[in-house]
């Protein structure tokens, strides 16, 4: 969802508008033409979109820099037709973390209502006799329709339609009590249940955006649950269940070429370098192929291998990942009591992880 018409940038953060959004000025033009609508009209409407989602980029923005306080960036921002999107670059697992930022969107619309509401009180005008739609020109008509406007957001916003803000605070609250993947599956329950109904009134009230909405929400919650899913059993991953046993050993006198047909007769990408039983180090898939680009076939082995560090079965895939690509290792040894039980790969472990492992 994210890039499009690049709109402004405010604290590092980048509004884009989503070329979808052209349909929303087109659908009211169409409508209004359509119900015999006066261009001025059909311009006054559009303008109040505009307000609308003037209105959605404060909220949107609400999120993102109640994230940036937590440590969380987030890459841009973008408008669709149905809203906007803040593509924060994660969500925290903390649940008041998430709590808090989720709300901070329908809180920063309960804020313009207040100050629309409090200009509109010092100046002693009555709310409820304004024309809303007839005397918009007007700043009392201005001032009542930023109330409505984000009144209606605010209370819109808390539907527990998980990933709406109302199911992501509903998750958070959950997760104070409940491990994060059993609070997710409940608010995507909940939000897929409202998502149905979202469609069904949409399509029997005549109102096709919020049927859209309800099948962006029903696919999005599905999608967020799977992901949570999937990270709860990375994390459970132990570096124990991606172990390789049968790996290639070799003598340091071996030349390039036997170590490299050895290796790629099995697939392997690593060579263990033995000297009279003990243990030497590691001879890697990729030093070979470049010994050999060299011309370097009849050399010896011996100067390629690396000394590696060892890890235990128990550690988890993700902490040894991400120790492999802070120190730059391609493979790990795993040793018990000073036995050799196999070898740790980079690329099994982000295979293992897949979008989760940290670049």
């Amino acid at each position: 969802m994210r890039g499009g018409l690049p709109l402004f940038r405010f604290r590092g953060i980048r509004v884009f508008l989503h070329w979808s959004f052209i349909l929303l000025p087109a659908y009211i033009a169409f409508t209004g033409f359509s119900e015999g609508h006066t261009w001025s009209q059909i311009l006054k409407e559009i303008g109040l979109i505009l307000i609308v989602f003037g209105c959605v980029v404060l909220h949107e923005f609400g999120h993102a820099l109640t994230a940036q306080r937590f440590g969380v960036n987030t890459r841009d921002i973008t408008l669709l037709p149905i809203g906007g999107v803040a593509s924060l670059e994660r969500m925290p697992e903390d649940p008041k973390q998430e709590f808090w930022i989720t709300v901070a969107g329908p809180l920063v619309n309960l804020v313009i209502a207040g100050v629309a509401f409090a200009i509109l009180a010092i100046a002693g005008i009555a709310m409820i006799t304004t024309d809303l739609l007839g005397d918009i020109s007007t700043g009392a008509g201005l001032l009542t329709f930023l109330v409505t406007v984000n009144i209606g957001l605010f209370l819109f916003n808390l539907i527990p339609a998980f990933p709406m803000d109302g199911g992501r605070i509903l998750r958070s609250l959950l997760g104070m009590w409940l491990p994060r993947e059993k609070a997710t599956r409940i608010a995507t329950v909940i939000g897929r249940i409202l998502a149905v109904g979202f469609v069904f009134y949409g399509l029997y009230s005549g109102a096709p955006f919020l049927a859209i909405i309800g099948v962006f929400i029903f696919m999005a919650a599905g999608s967020e649950a799977r992901a949570v899913q999937q990270k709860a059993n990375v994390q459970g991953l132990r570096v124990g269940q991606r172990l390789r046993t049968d790996v290639v050993k070799m003598a340091p006198t071996a030349t390039v070429q036997d170590a490299w047909n050895a290796m790629t007769m099995i697939d392997h990408h690593v060579v263990m370098v033995m000297d009279q039983g003990l243990f030497r180090g590691l001879v890697m898939k990729e030093d070979l192929r470049a010994a050999l680009g060299e011309g370097g076939g009849t050399n010896t082995i011996a100067p390629l291998t690396r000394h590696v560090p060892s890890v235990a079965l128990e550690e988890t895939a993700m902490s040894v990942y991400e120790r492999m690509v802070y120190e730059n290792h391609w493979a790990m040894m795993a040793i018990i009591n000073g036995k050799f039980v196999g070898v740790v790969l980079r690329v099994d472990l982000e295979k293992a992880l897949g979008p989760l492992a940290p670049r």
